[in-house]
């Protein structure tokens, strides 16, 4: 799958407005890739990596020469980029438990996801959350109708286990409830999730936040782009082939 399908907006915090039903109230996808540094696509001066889809993007967007994220790390820079806030207004001023029951971000912080729902919008999360593994601080407690993905830092994208630190846990939620699909690799998952949501909702205005957990540890590229990058010296070229991987998800 292409991201050309659905993607208005991808990689530090750039959007645009995609399908507009209403003038006043457009269809808005936010996406948000994890550990994409600028310098890995060409459309920033790689030279070493294919990248076309991305590319494509910054050519009919806005590719920002001077931003800065809010945080270097995963919890805080997402509570930034879906509430607006510096880090720690928002209550996640470092990375939150990757645990079940582990404190997030507050449920008293308002997201994106409430301000549109408030509006009449369908919202939606698809892919990493990392901002509470509490039922409030959970997708659908911030804002979110819908919500498929998992609510740790990390996981491996076929088992969906996470294995930053024991003891290894199995992570892989849809609207609140775990969900087993053992052998099924996440990048996939996450764009038929995606696109799901976007033609269940296509009659009536929506906003789906998808946060990407790649090109993020642990580094599993597809084969094919294994193979494209095999004679690249390591670990540059395990990097390379989840970061082609991801572009064209």
């Amino acid at each position: 799958m292409n991201l050309n399908r659905l993607a208005i907006a991808f990689l530090f915090f750039s959007l645009e407005l995609l399908n507009a039903q209403q003038s006043d109230r457009p269809n808005v996808i936010m996406i948000l890739a994890d550990d994409l540094g600028s310098v890995d696509l060409n459309c920033y001066g790689a030279k070493d990596l294919d990248t076309p889809v991305l590319d494509g993007l910054a050519r009919r967007g806005i590719r920002f020469t001077q931003f800065y994220a809010a945080a270097p790390v995963c919890s805080p820079s997402r509570a930034a980029f879906i509430t607006g806030m510096f880090p720690q207004r928002a209550g996640v001023p470092g990375n939150v438990s990757s645990s079940k029951g582990g404190a997030g971000m507050p449920s008293t912080t308002q997201t994106v996801g409430e301000l549109f729902a408030a509006n009449g919008y369908v919202t939606g999360h698809v892919g990493k959350w990392h901002l509470g593994y509490t039922p409030p601080t959970m997708p659908n407690g911030q804002g979110f109708g819908s919500s498929f993905g998992h609510m740790g830092g990390c996981i491996d994208n076929y088992s969906h286990f996470f294995y930053w630190a024991g003891p290894n846990r199995h992570d892989l939620w849809q609207n609140g409830k775990e969900i087993f699909r053992d052998g099924e690799y996440f990048p996939d998952m996450m764009a038929n999730e995606a696109i799901r949501f976007v033609e269940s909702s296509r009659n009536q205005p929506f906003m789906l936040y998808w946060a990407l957990n790649t090109p993020h540890y642990p580094l599993q590229g597809t084969a094919k782009w294994r193979k494209r990058y095999e004679d690249m010296d390591a670990p540059r070229r395990m990097y390379a082939s989840f970061v082609s991987t991801t572009d064209e998800i």
